[in-house]
């Protein structure tokens, strides 16, 4: 769809890791007792494989997900993500026509409420995901409204992170924008009594947020971010390998991971936070934002405010 907020957009993907390759990765994956696949994208559903792939993971009892924007999905495709209980993840960037297809294009909006509406018909559970951005963020308030009404099991909110496409189309926010959204979104969330989940911005766990708020931390050390060439990334919006499985097995890459300078570095990171209640929880909040902002992934995430405070800002 080309959204201007993409962090995947412009990177080489003519290159990637064979079915083969993949089907065994997922068996691999069950050996070392890892319990949750996640697809995402770019789009998830125009992955040739993505089916074969879901199949294989079910059949050794894996928890699995799908990211996507539901445009390519039709009833079929409905019907096998309802048969192996396939929890699906819809990114929505809009409540409204004008909103919505100011990222995704026109005519899409249309199309998207007829694929929620399927959804909904076959009984799939499903959370929406707001990317927020200098297109939205007024518009998060009412994202409340729009998952409820239309029956999602939460909304899950991403500030949008200055990578990729949004690198060139600035349309990601200030930290101040980001704290104000949220503290509008959670007086909202508490109106509707509706569940929030806001995710890479774990720094928000310093705000008194209402119980049906929830701030999830990051999962640098519990998942693994591979790309479709094979390489294990450090985060999936920066594209920076600190391993790949083109050539080893997981095993061997995840030993390398470990071994790997930059992923020492976020092991040092809390060193930089001194006297913060939450930083046990946030372990110094997003790394991508750190890298890209400042190049240093140890130094804590600037859109922190208590990072501001001390930066005198």
């Amino acid at each position: 769809m080309n959204c201007p907020h993409c962090y995947v957009h412009a990177r080489n993907w003519e290159k990637k890791i064979s079915k083969e390759r993949g089907l065994k990765l997922i068996e691999e994956l069950k050996e070392l007792n890892f319990t949750q696949i996640d697809f995402t994208g770019g789009e998830t559903l125009l992955i040739p494989e993505l089916f074969d792939y879901i199949a294989k993971a079910k059949k050794l009892d894996l928890n699995v997900s799908i990211n996507t924007n539901l445009l390519l999905l039709d009833y079929e495709k409905a019907k096998f993500i309802k048969e192996n209980d396939i929890y699906v993840y819809v990114s929505v960037d809009g409540s409204n026509k004008e909103i919505y297809e100011k990222m995704r294009g026109k005519g899409t909006f249309d199309i998207l409420l007829k694929k929620l509406e399927l959804l909904n018909k076959l009984d799939i559970s499903y959370s929406i995901i707001f990317s927020i951005s200098t297109f939205n963020y007024i518009d998060l308030p009412n994202m409340v409204d729009f998952a409820k009404k239309n029956l999602a099991k939460e909304l899950c909110v991403i500030p949008v992170i200055p990578s990729g496409e949004a690198k060139k189309t600035h349309i990601y926010l200030d930290s101040s924008r980001i704290l104000e959204s949220i503290k509008e979104l959670s007086i909202k969330a508490v109106e509707e009594y509706y569940k929030v989940n806001i995710w890479c911005a774990p720094f928000l766990k310093l705000l008194d947020l209402p119980k049906n708020v929830f701030v999830d931390k990051c999962h640098a050390f519990d998942y693994i971010d591979l790309a479709p060439t094979g390489d294990i990334l450090i985060c999936d919006v920066i594209d920076i390998p600190i391993a790949e499985i083109r050539t080893k097995s997981l095993r061997e890459a995840i030993n390398d991971i470990l071994k790997n300078p930059l992923y020492k570095e976020l092991k040092e990171r809390t060193n930089y936070c001194y006297d913060c209640k939450v930083l046990n929880f946030c372990e110094g909040g997003c790394y991508a934002r750190s890298w890209i902002i400042n190049g240093d992934l140890r130094k804590p995430d600037p859109y922190c405010p208590k990072v501001l405070t001390a930066m005198g800002k």
